[in-house]
């Protein structure tokens, strides 16, 4: 072992030719022959032994290749989820809304009146452009446990006139109801179809509102789509969850992830907060939307209003992924004015570099 594995099995020793030299001449004595005086070659045996050796070969080689097959087969199957990893968003896509001092929608945006920053770093290049003609993609998610019947008869009238107003040829709406599990999912194209799709029954019970809004922002409707549009999500409920296997933070990053903007609308006296109120303050302020805490309905209907109106004119922001962003990192984004005027921007908290 002190040679090492060379000194081992080198062919041509020294010492061991020697004493195959004094051997083989021990041996020619015994069967007769003199040294120096060697027997003919027995080429049969000769040929017999290369055969053995080069079957020997080739049995190897194609034990190796038999072993190889499947460990190559095991190699790939041990890369297909790593790929998934590497898979990487190469261009930002972040939904701005921004308002003036009486939260009405601020037309004429341009790049010059803000600052788009990174993880506090400012992105030198970024693109705005209107997004008022873009498609809508809307999902409206009614809550319809025991905590939220007494106010559907009204919920039901003011929507109706709402999304009937909201919709263009072109957008698509998602109803989805729910209590303890979905009990409605219906893709509707027209605003003719918004009567039928309404008539839900009282079905009352527990609340999954965590699992529902997850489910609902991973809908092939704001995943398919690939061409520029407006996502978001339209929320009717109190923010109480009972018996979700999700949780707030893991329904925030599903919106998040799917470029969905969550608001939010809840019915009960705004001098009162309730717990749930933090809640559906948590979903729309992680997702850029807005959280709307309606008494009446008039109030209902101020709030539907100003959502139709943030919907329909608002702005796309675009950039470049920065070549230093981690795999499956969640980069902040913070939009700041650079003017004087009195108006808010309002936007996702960020985005996670892999999909």
């Amino acid at each position: 072992m002190a040679g090492g594995f060379g000194a081992r099995f080198s062919p041509h020793p020294a010492g061991f030719l020697a004493r195959m030299r004094v051997g083989g001449a021990a041996c020619l004595r015994r069967s007769g022959v003199e040294p120096g005086v060697l027997p003919l070659p027995r080429f049969a045996k000769a040929r017999k032994a290369s055969a053995l050796r080069a079957d020997d070969l080739r049995v190897r080689e194609k034990l190796a290749v038999f072993l190889l097959v499947p460990l190559l087969a095991l190699a790939s199957f041990a890369a297909g989820p790593e790929s998934l990893i590497r898979k990487r968003v190469s261009e930002v896509q972040l939904t701005l809304v921004a308002t003036d001092q009486h939260n009405r929608p601020l037309l004429g945006l341009s790049p010059s009146d803000i600052v788009v920053l990174e993880d506090g770093q400012p992105v030198p290049k970024f693109e705005l452009r209107s997004a008022s003609d873009l498609p809508l993609r809307i999902g409206v998610v009614l809550d319809l446990s025991d905590s939220t019947l007494k106010s559907w008869a009204l919920l039901r009238t003011a929507l109706l006139g709402s999304l009937q107003k909201l919709m263009r040829p072109g957008d698509r709406l998602l109803i989805v109801a729910f209590n303890s599990k979905i009990q409605l999912e219906q893709t509707l194209t027209s605003p003719e179809e918004l009567g039928t799709a309404m008539q839900l029954p009282a079905v009352g019970g527990l609340t999954a509102l965590y699992d529902t809004v997850y489910t609902t922002c991973d809908h092939p409707l704001f995943r398919a789509d690939r061409n520029p549009h407006r996502s978001a999500l339209i929320l009717f409920s109190d923010g109480e969850d009972d018996v979700s296997l999700h949780g707030l933070g893991d329904s925030v990053a599903r919106a998040q992830r799917n470029g969905v903007a969550i608001y939010t609308v809840t019915t009960h006296n705004p001098k009162k907060q309730l717990a749930g109120d933090l809640v559906l303050r948590e979903f729309a302020a992680s997702t850029g939307g807005r959280d709307f805490i309606a008494k009446d309905g008039v109030q209902l209907q101020d709030a539907l209003s100003t959502i139709n109106d943030e919907l329909r004119n608002s702005y796309m922001l675009y950039y470049r992924v920065p070549q230093q962003s981690g795999a499956g990192a969640f980069r902040r984004v913070r939009v700041i004015s650079t003017q004087d005027k009195a108006f808010q921007l309002r936007s996702r908290l960020g985005y996670f570099t892999s999909p």
